[in-house]
């Protein structure tokens, strides 16, 4: 049975700035988990309140 992780980022910024500062952590992110040999399940992305943008990561090993 895989084991299955689930990471969350988040950033709270300026709208404009917010999603690319998170797509670049989620892309650093990513890639640092593929290479300890990680698997990436799914990935997705919600507002909370307006005023941060939440990334969902689930792995498995």
């Amino acid at each position: 049975m895989k084991k299955h992780e689930v990471h969350i980022l988040k950033k709270g910024a300026s709208f404009g700035s917010m999603k690319e500062e998170l797509a670049k952590e989620v892309e650093q992110f990513l890639n640092k988990k593929v290479n300890e040999g990680y698997e990436v399940v799914d990935i997705s992305f919600t507002y909370y309140e307006a005023s941060e943008l939440i990334a969902f990561v689930t792995l498995s090993r």
